[in-house]
């Protein structure tokens, strides 16, 4: 952060910016007040702020106010490091770093190595020495692979580079406290490793020289407990633009300064020492990597054997079934039928368990199954289970015809679907299923009393009905089981709503794959020029601003395709000063550059949730429309009804015998009836069908 400075007397006070300031002689309004004796000065007189990175100075008045000797502009003026501007007589100076350091017992902010070498034969041989031992050192911190040796030697090469006493490894914690990581010399922390220090340069990420710790004006005046009478060194490490820990060396000696070059050369080692842990670091996630591969060779490997196990354990319990059933058949117990059923059941149960050895294996495939058949299999596994029970059973008579079933033990899957139920009736009740014909469907409908619970299948049979094509509905106490009559009736599933990604970074796909996932979504790649239609249905999409050529137009461009219409745009890896511009385009939201999977998955709930809001606008908007079309339907065909009604009335008085003129009449109120629903709806009441279609609830 830069500072401003000023005399008052033979004193320096200085200021430092965090922030917009007004500088004048009123301080009540003014957050930098001028010293006394500066009467001309106006109550608030200049403003000095940051734009973009950089701070501007602007004249609020009119007493003639100069930068470097020259008017200000009336617009404002940039500042750079060194500059004085002078208030109708009060000088002030803006520095990018501590102002009134005299650069050598207080330093900081110096140049290059070649740029602290005055052009002296021992300046250059000192040169060139410190060039020598700055390639060892970092030579010797690139061989280290493991993280505390490379603290260690970060240290140790530190202390022989700049024949320092003490050395400190200061890391910074997750929750921002500090640790000292690695320590060499006298250890007693109680004499050193000031807390002031570490402040100030944790403020301004600059390292420091200062021969003179007890004087130094940066750390606010410091015990003879707490420092060192000799001269110390420190610098940050950090990584990424993120403040990773600090490097700190001090002497013992005061006789023993540091000079420039030796703060020139530590900045140097320093930069090599957090390019040295980047390294580590990336060999670190490298090998994690490659952990991750074996592990997940490892997982795969206990999989197989825990299915091969579980084939051995089913193939051992078919077994001893075998048996209890060859024993069941000689039962003549009441029940003892329902009994074999069961067993038979759990046969199939494990039969169907061992035939899913291979992970791969295709589905069977689906076959015809008459309507008669499947009524006397379901009858000869509920028959006797309702008699145990006590409950009298009706079949009907059951239509012609046949249904399609696809592959899988759908008749035990039914079982574990409807059995529940069965067992729940009430004994001395009477149990009636019935068939009819809805759309492709042979239903079979079955009445429960209010004292029976909602089924509630187990995944297993879930999974097989719908495999099987079979759809099932609860409503009114009724369950009914709704089997297609042919492969062309077999609902489609509908289709995984997808998360389209546009971005050339592969990398990113792994992250965004873990996000798909867990908000129920597939992946789906998408280049920056957008497909043609017609295209998969599209939840969200993503685009990496920083994977695209020009992702304003890519934005756009999607925004203007059919199928994206209405699409959550999300752009991700933005720069805080392009997020307007991408949301003129189009865009949604956006992610800031650096941003974690934590922040991607909320983000993506939160475009999920505001979809959900469009949506009922949208269903709104639909609802108002709807409701003026039947306010036209009802005049339209209110018309032509009435006609009707009256030429049916006029028939029944010359033919009041014939039943038909009755029968229309009774669809002509009807139908009027119908138009006077449609007007007065206030909500649009959807009714699902087994095969994926929808109709309107009119009552």
């Amino acid at each position: 952060m830069p500072w401003l400075s000023w005399f008052d007397g033979p004193i320096l006070i200085r200021h430092r910016m965090t922030g917009e300031v007004r500088l004048g002689r009123d301080s009540s309004q003014c957050e930098v007040v001028a010293p006394s004796g500066h009467e001309a000065l106006s109550r608030i007189h200049a403003q000095v702020s940051e734009h973009r990175g950089e701070w501007w100075v602007k004249d609020l008045s009119s007493q003639g106010s100069s930068l470097n000797g020259l008017p200000l502009n009336s617009s404002g003026n940039r500042l750079q490091s060194g500059d004085e501007l002078d208030l109708a007589g009060w000088v002030i100076s803006y520095s990018e770093g501590f102002p009134g350091l005299d650069g050598e017992v207080f330093a900081e902010r110096v140049g290059e190595l070649a740029e602290e070498i005055r052009p002296e034969p021992t300046h250059t041989l000192l040169l060139l020495r410190g060039l020598e031992l700055l390639h060892r050192g970092t030579e010797r911190l690139l061989r280290e692979t493991d993280s505390d040796q490379l603290i260690r030697g970060l240290v140790e090469e530190a202390m022989h580079l700049l024949l320092a006493d003490r050395g400190f490894l200061v890391m910074l914690q997750p929750d921002g406290t500090r640790r000292t990581a690695h320590r060499v010399g006298d250890v007693n922390e109680a004499i050193g490793l000031s807390r002031s220090v570490l402040d100030y340069v944790s403020q301004e990420r600059v390292a420091v020289l200062s021969n003179s710790p007890l004087a130094d004006p940066r750390f606010g005046g410091m015990s003879l407990v707490e420092m060192h009478r000799g001269g110390l060194l420190c610098a940050p490490l950090s990584m990424d633009d993120q403040l990773q820990g600090f490097l700190y060396l001090d002497r013992e000696e005061a006789r023993r300064p540091f000079t420039r070059f030796d703060l020139a050369l530590f900045q140097a080692f320093v930069r090599q020492g957090v390019l040295a842990m980047r390294h580590t670091l990336l060999s670190r996630r490298a090998l994690g990597q490659a952990e991750l591969q074996g592990e997940l060779l490892r997982l795969r490997g206990i999989h197989q054997r825990e299915r091969e196990e579980r084939a051995q354990l089913m193939l051992a319990m078919e077994r001893p079934l075998h048996w209890v059933q060859g024993f069941a058949r000689q039962l003549n117990l009441d029940g003892a039928q329902a009994l074999r059923q069961q067993l038979e059941r759990m046969g199939e149960l494990i039969e169907h368990g061992l035939g899913m050895g291979e992970l791969a294996a295709s589905p069977a495939a689906g076959h015809p199954w008459k309507v008669e058949a499947l009524q006397e299999e379901l009858a000869g596994r509920w028959t006797d289970l309702l008699r145990v029970v006590g409950v009298q059973v009706a079949w009907p008579t059951p239509p012609g015809g046949s249904i399609w079933v696809g592959g899988g033990p759908v008749s035990p899957a039914l079982g574990g679907l409807v059995e529940p139920l069965l067992l729940q009736l009430p004994t001395g009740s009477e149990f009636r299923p019935t068939w009819y014909m809805d759309r492709g469907y042979v239903v079979l409908r079955m009445g429960f009393p209010a004292s029976v619970q909602a089924p509630l299948p187990d995944p297993w049979t879930r999974r097989i009905l719908n495999e099987g094509g079979l759809r099932w509905r609860w409503s009114d106490q009724t369950l009914y089981l709704h089997f297609p009559e042919g492969p062309d009736s077999l609902p489609e599933e509908p289709l995984r709503p997808l998360l389209g990604l546009v971005t050339e970074e592969l990398g990113l796909l792994g992250l965004f794959q873990s996000a798909a996932e867990a908000g129920e979504l597939g992946l789906f790649p998408l280049e920056e020029e957008p497909p043609v239609p017609p295209l998969p249905r599209f939840r969200m999409l993503v685009v990496d601003v920083q994977g695209v050529k020009d992702p304003k137009a890519c934005i756009r461009a999607y925004r203007q395709h059919p199928s994206f219409t209405t699409t959550p745009i999300l752009a991700v890896r933005t720069r805080e000063d392009l997020s307007a511009e991408l949301i003129q385009a189009g865009a949604t939201d956006w992610l800031n550059e650096g941003f974690r999977w934590e922040a991607l998955h909320h983000r993506l709930q939160v475009l999920r949730g505001h979809q959900a809001l469009q949506e009922k606008a949208l269903e709104a908007g639909r609802l108002d429309t709807f409701r003026q079309m039947a306010g036209t339907l009802k005049h339209e065909i209110n018309n032509p009804l009435a006609v009707i009604s009256m030429q049916v009335e006029m028939l029944q008085r010359k033919y009041p015998e014939e039943p038909k003129l009755v029968k229309i009449g009774e669809m002509v109120e009807r139908i009027r009836g119908l138009v006077q629903v449609l007007q007065k709806m206030r909500e649009m009441k959807l009714e699902d069908y087994a095969d994926g279609s929808s109709i309107l609830k009119l009552g």
